[in-house]
């Protein structure tokens, strides 16, 4: 299927409702739509198994006027799956990022640009613009809805589409109940041998009962979760070329300088070697979550409810970094430059990647620890927290035809981060590095000075560097409110229920930090261990192929002992003083308004009912902050508002009562993130394991317009399970981007990144979606089952040139697979349920145009395997065995043949859990 046939096509499954029904129809008997809820997802959904789980899920697909799929609690529950965005990685048309051995990110259709919402109310994480999905556990979730088209009565904030998270209610279940479970995990690193295996234990328990009272039925509900985790993550990363060398025939190279033209000697040929290092991220992450839950139906007309929900993160981590700097390296021997091909045609000139080579150590100033090539370690100390609390008030009025709907919620979010950085350099290393091994990335081949043959592994061989201090604390808070009215007109009038609501919103974010920077004085620097004792030093694991452990700063003592640290610097005792070019605060009020109509008729004998309608909203944005560009600072302070319209109109055809198809159209809008519209820089210093760097946001960002238009054919098996192949369309406008820059700042340069809004651009694709138990089989056979999903996604965009030009080339949209699936492989019988399943995403595009030879950085395709297997040793206890990434997938990069860049380490997870369910 090509690019250009896809938008087509979806108009003509539209055009099939009004003029292809004669050769579909039959008599049908459809499913009405539940017009009681505003917001169109079913408030009830009983679960008794992974059969049923998926059967009530297949129906709130199948009912609902939008393109949604949906994931149950039973269903949720067969999987390997602690946290919310884990859950959601098994959705059609769904990927997750991984970062740190948790899922950090969640795109739809391959953009990240999804709302989120709590039983349709926003939900966030301090001064983001979403949830933080790894701090919700999936024990208090009652299910999620993808959202993949949009009504008018719905939350805007997604082009990408949106997911409802339905939390439990006591009113799900027929009386008390009561689940609880433990649970111990083993995360097996992959790229470090020397880590070791630890356990990572796990608990919740929920109960929740209802009752008659002389003043209506009431219920309530409570559950309280904890898990502990100890991570490792390796990462080797490549960094771009910073010189360009000039090479002999013979093997030896000479440093030839960083700014163009560059020319090769007589005889030569040009390569670029770009420095090589690792980063070993560990630490310990806890997470506590309590929710609680309180309904009360005061009469068959009236009803009333309560929800609290509290997420706490607390981590304390180390980032390791060991690098070898060897594009600074005056000479080089024993080079191997890569066979001529593309690879070595750049805009600078014909330059050839170095594959391997040898530096050895020169001093280049009359310093003591001037030395090229610069090897080091360094550690981040970082102690954070993250603390959300969420609370809901609801009340429901029915009468006849009229239903009304009122919530009021509140959230408070805040993220606390203090950071100690301490670097230190083994003056006088000679390194042999590679660029490009069997498997296609680097690696050292050994690392030594001329009083030791392994110098990572000596503590005397170091001397301390520099010491950075960062803190930032980010908060964020919201009061909202929404009334939401259905009125249902009853006979046999077009339309069939009127729909209207109000919205308002007061939402705050700000920011605020500083960063320190010391170092000593005099021409002698000392040991690490002269200056702080032997606790100082820890041999971290490290990563296998940059030759294993290193010694680096310990994180522990960095947090623990953070003012010995300052003061052995000469700083003072307690964070940095707050730094006012650091803050940032913003804060905005909507409000909005929507209506629309629910329709059905009959063409040709074909029953086809949907809604049409639109959402109006008035935003007014106050920020203010600084900015910096270069050495000029400004004050930023910008009252802006801005008026959206947002209509939409979906429809829902049966064909026959098995074939049915969605049809929707409509717009939608992503507002940029808070920390995105920040201007503030944040910069880091040219240190030893980075060159100087800084980030900054863009306060004259404007939203991301999308025009959408999806299609679908569905085919519904009699028993259970379905087929459906759906296209969509997308036309955007003014897709985030970001662009790296040298700036000068204080005669320093940095590479410093700002986002900026792209031009126009299309993302258009196919999706296939089946699942199904195998009933028709005889015997055993019967009680097996498969969910499938494929997901076919092109897309392009008008990328600037440069930061602030008005000058566009078509490149890729960035993060967007072009193929994607998920497998599952089911059984459930004789008190065994199993799932086995494969998560696959395709090659990406992760950055356009890296400098300094413009070429796209591709991340390269993964498929995760996870395994999920349950025993019920008797009627209310079971046992159960999950693994998760059972074929070591690992996230890889590059920038074409003989340039890779990063390769991360993704850990194998294996647990073991009781769960008791009464």
């Amino acid at each position: 299927m090509t690019r250009f046939q896809v938008k087509p096509i979806c108009a003509a499954i539209m055009l099939m409702t009004a003029y292809g029904a004669p050769a579909l129809a039959q008599t049908t008997d459809s499913t009405s739509l539940d017009a009681d809820a505003a917001q169109p997802a079913p408030a009830v959904v009983q679960v008794t198994g992974m059969r049923q789980a998926l059967r009530s899920a297949e129906q709130i697909k199948r009912d609902s006027l939008q393109v949604v799929d949906a994931i149950n609690a039973d269903d949720i529950g067969k999987f390997p799956d602690r946290q919310v965005g884990d859950a959601l990685q098994r959705v059609a048309g769904v990927q997750v990022g991984r970062d740190r051995g948790q899922t950090t990110s969640v795109s739809i259709r391959g953009l990240t640009d999804v709302a989120t919402t709590i039983d349709g109310n926003e939900i966030f994480t301090a001064a983001k613009r979403r949830l933080s999905y790894e701090d919700l556990p999936v024990q208090s979730i009652g299910g999620l809805d993808v959202y993949k088209s949009a009504t008018s009565n719905q939350f805007e904030g997604g082009i990408a589409g949106a997911v409802n998270i339905r939390l439990r209610s006591p009113f799900d279940s027929k009386g008390r109940t009561a689940t609880a479970y433990v649970e111990d995990r083993i995360n097996k690193t992959n790229g470090s041998g020397e880590t070791k295996n630890k356990h990572n234990p796990g608990a919740g328990f929920l109960f929740s009962d209802r009752w008659q009272t002389g003043m209506g039925e009431m219920g309530a509900l409570i559950d309280v979760t904890f898990k502990r985790d100890d991570f490792a993550y390796p990462v080797q990363w490549v960094d771009r070329p910073t010189n360009m060398f000039s090479v002999s025939p013979d093997g030896t190279a000479t440093r030839i300088g960083n700014t163009p033209p560059f020319t090769a000697a007589p005889g030569d040929v040009l390569g670029q070697l770009p420095n090589i290092g690792g980063v070993y991220y560990d630490g310990k992450r806890k997470r506590e979550s309590i929710h609680g839950a309180f309904g009360w139906k005061i009469n068959p007309n009236l009803e009333a409810s309560a929800q609290y929900l509290g997420m706490g993160y607390q981590g304390r981590n180390a980032t390791n970094y060991i690098l070898d700097i060897v594009t600074w390296a005056p000479r080089l021997t024993n080079v191997v430059l890569a066979p001529q091909g593309a690879h070595c045609s750049t805009p600078l000139g014909t330059i050839c990647p170095i594959l391997s080579a040898n530096a050895a150590g020169a001093q280049f100033s009359p310093s003591a620890y001037d030395w090229d090539p610069y090897t080091a370690t360094s550690t981040w100390g970082e102690n954070e927290r993250t603390n959300t609390h969420y609370l809901d008030l609801g009340l429901k009025y029915t009468n006849g035809p009229l239903t009304l709907n009122s919530r009021l919620g509140y959230t408070r979010s805040k993220f606390v981060n203090d950071t100690i950085i301490v670097d230190q350099q083994i003056p006088g290393a000679s390194s042999s590095v590679f660029t490009y091994g069997d498997d296609g990335h680097g690696g050292y081949t050994s690392v030594t000075t001329p009083t030791s043959a392994n110098p990572l592994r000596d503590p005397s061989q170091f001397v301390l560097r520099g010491l950075v201090q960062n803190w930032n604390e980010q908060a964020g808070s919201q009061v909202q409110w929404r009334s939401d009215a259905v009125y249902r007109l009853g006979g046999d009038s077009f339309f069939t229920t009127l729909l209207g609501g109000i919205r308002l919103s007061s939402r705050k974010a700000s920011y605020h930090g500083a960063e320190g920077h010391s170092d000593f004085t005099g021409d002698v620097r000392p040991t690490p261990v002269g200056a702080f004792g032997d606790s100082f030093e820890r041999l971290v694991p490290g990563i296998d192929r940059l030759g294993g452990p290193w010694y680096t700063p310990a994180a522990d003592f960095l947090i623990d002992r953070a003012d010995t640290v300052r003061n052995a610097y000469g700083a003072p005792s307690g964070r940095v003083p707050d730094d006012p070019t650091r803050l940032f605060e913003q804060r905005e009020r909507s409000a909005t308004l929507y209506l629309s109509g629910r329709w059905k008729t009959d063409l040709a004998g074909v029953s086809v009912e949907g809604e049409a309608g639109a959402r109006v909203v008035r935003l007014n944005r106050k920020l203010r902050g600084q900015s910096r560009i270069g050495d000029v600072v400004s004050d930023v302070d910008l009252s802006t508002s801005e008026t959206n319209v947002l209509p939409s109109v979906s429809a829902v055809v049966s064909w026959t009562d098995a074939w049915q198809s969605h049809l929707s159209a409509g717009k939608t809008i992503t507002r940029p993130g808070f920390r995105e519209m920040n201007p503030a820089l944040s910069l880091v210093p040219p240190t030893v394991n980075a060159p100087g760097s800084g980030n900054a946001g863009n306060p004259y960002l404007e939203p991301t317009k999308s025009t959408n238009l999806d299609a679908t054919l569905e085919y519904y098996f009699a028993k259970n399970g379905f087929a459906q192949v759906a296209l969509f369309h997308r036309d955007i406008d003014g897709y985030l981007q970001n662009f790296t820059q040298d700036e000068s700042i204080g005669g320093t340069t940095y590479r410093v990144t700002r986002p900026q809004n792209s031009g126009k651009g299309t993302l258009r694709g196919m999706e296939f979606t089946t699942q199904k138990f195998f009933d028709f089989l005889p015997g055993p056979w019967s009680n097996f089952g498969a969910q499938f999903n494929y997901t076919w996604t092109d897309a392009d965009n008008q990328t600037k040139t440069s930061l602030g030009s008005d000058t566009f080339t078509t490149t890729r949209l960035i993060d967007v697979a072009k193929n994607s699936w998920n497998l599952a492989l089911l059984y459930e019988g004789h008190g065994i349920t199993g799932r086995l399943a494969a998560t696959r995403r395709g090659d990406y595009v992760e950055q356009i145009a890296e400098a300094p030879f413009d070429r796209d950085r591709v991340v390269k395709a993964t498929t995760f395997v996870d395994l999920s297997i349950g025993y019920e040793l008797n009627r209310n206890l079971s046992l159960h065995f999950d693994g998760i990434n059972l074929t070591n997938a690992k996230y890889e990069s590059s920038l074409g043949p003989y340039q890779p860049r990063d390769i991360r380490y993704n850990s194998a997870t294996y647990g073991l859990s009781l769960r008791y369910k009464l």
